[in-house]
């Protein structure tokens, strides 16, 4: 029984004690001592009985049930089929079902499409959820399981990602202000005061730019292939995943791409003068990226190069039994190595060393796009997929949180 309604039944005996009372015909000093405390007891379960609906009602509130469109709508977007959507457009048939309902929220959400057809960033995951590192139950507790979401999800494998530039959904005309002046601390003596200085900041706004990823497929595979949907989802999002990778390291700011990291003029730079990318050279980059960002440790740098600038690491050893990349991982783990961090046509490239959470971001507009063509390779009997996104790169304090290091040299052979 609820506390209200116990309190509401010991107040109506109350009462009934104290009609009875009132109703004989001469009240005795028993009586009136009695009828004197079960007025005193009503008052003060009145107050009582006022809080227990308070409490209750926001009871209530805790325990409703939440409202689980969002959730519905993800579970929607995952089972999402690619291959049906691709093979109803190249018939040129109505989309139904599922696919016709997620792509018709795409559009409340986002507004109609302008070239093609939404399909959710789910639709080109590889699978189902994020990796779960198994957990220390030494300590006798309960693993944490982190939360991804589709983009995080979509783009785990990204070296840029690896690097801590975070992918993030926006809308409209974001802004991301950046204090460049006017914080300060200040010892006074007691009784005193200090002025404050004025704050200055500087807002940057990212651009709004479309990714391109164009896909052949043959008729017959459309029909046939038992593997089509997971086939595209690879194909499809590791196409994105690599021209966002470039865009990040590498990407020009000309010809509609966004600026990245290596054309970036604010990011400190440093020449290593053709000297190898040893565990030696590293900690000195580390170092510098540690005193202009003023942190405390090495625990939240990220480290992004080439894999030469690995295979130096594991190619020469550090004591007994260990590599100098077994030194790296003590320093920091967040260590990435691609192709796509810089030009490797050369002997020579470039590393980034970066205090990069919270300073770096891929803002990603809406949801993709997809074209479905019949007839531009119709005389090879192929249909293209054409895949529009919509990112941008942006990256703050440039110059203290980052660090360039080009002429990066191969281990001598």
């Amino acid at each position: 029984m609820l506390k209200s309604d116990e309190i509401k039944l010991a107040q109506s005996k109350r009462r009934e004690k104290m009609a009875a009372i009132q109703k004989a015909d001469e009240i005795t000093d028993a009586a009136r001592s009695e009828l004197r405390s079960l007025t005193e007891a009503y008052e003060g379960a009145e107050i009582e009985y006022r809080a227990a609906l308070v409490l209750e009602s926001a009871e209530r509130d805790k325990i409703k049930e939440p409202d689980n469109a969002d959730k519905d709508f993800a579970a929607e977007c995952r089972a999402f089929d690619l291959a049906t959507l691709v093979e109803t457009l190249e018939g040129q048939r109505v989309i139904e079902g599922r696919e016709a309902e997620v792509i018709a929220e795409l559009e409340v959400r986002n507004g109609k499409a302008s070239r093609g057809t939404y399909l959710p960033w789910e639709a080109l995951q590889t699978r189902a959820d994020a990796t779960i590192t198994a957990p220390d139950s030494s300590g006798g507790k309960l693993a944490s399981r982190p939360t991804m979401n589709a983009l995080e999800r979509l783009f785990e494998q990204s070296a840029a990602q690896s690097f801590g530039v975070q992918t993030i959904q926006v809308t409209g005309k974001p802004r991301f202000p950046e204090m460049t002046a006017g914080a300060s601390a200040s010892w006074v003596a007691e009784g005193s005061g200090a002025d404050a200085a004025a704050i200055t900041t500087a807002v940057k706004e990212p651009t709004l730019r479309t990714l391109t990823a164009r896909y052949l497929l043959t008729r017959q595979a459309i029909r046939e292939n038992s593997a089509l949907e997971p086939m595209l989802r690879r194909d499809l999002s590791e196409v994105i995943r690599e021209a966002l990778d470039l865009a990040v390291f590498q990407g020009t700011g000309a010809d509609q791409q966004p600026t990245g990291l290596e054309n970036l003029g604010s990011i400190t730079s440093k020449d290593a003068g053709g000297t190898e990318a040893t565990y030696q050279n590293w900690v000195d980059w580390i170092t510098e990226v540690m005193v202009s960002a003023k942190l405390n440790s090495m625990d939240g740098i990220h480290v992004a190069g080439v894999p030469f600038m690995l295979a130096s690491l594991l190619k020469t050893s550090f004591g007994d039994g260990f590599t100098q990349l077994d030194m790296m991982k003590k320093i920091t783990s967040k260590l990435t190595f691609s192709t796509q961090v810089s030009d490797t046509a050369g002997d020579t490239a470039t590393a980034y060393i970066g205090a990069t959470k919270g300073h770096a971001y891929v803002p990603m507009w809406g949801a993709p796009e997809l074209i479905v063509d019949p007839y531009s390779e119709s005389k090879t009997g192929k249909v293209a997929l054409t895949v529009f996104a919509f990112p941008d790169v942006l990256v703050q304090r440039q110059d203290t949180h980052f660090l360039k290091v080009t002429n990066v040299a191969k281990t001598a052979a």
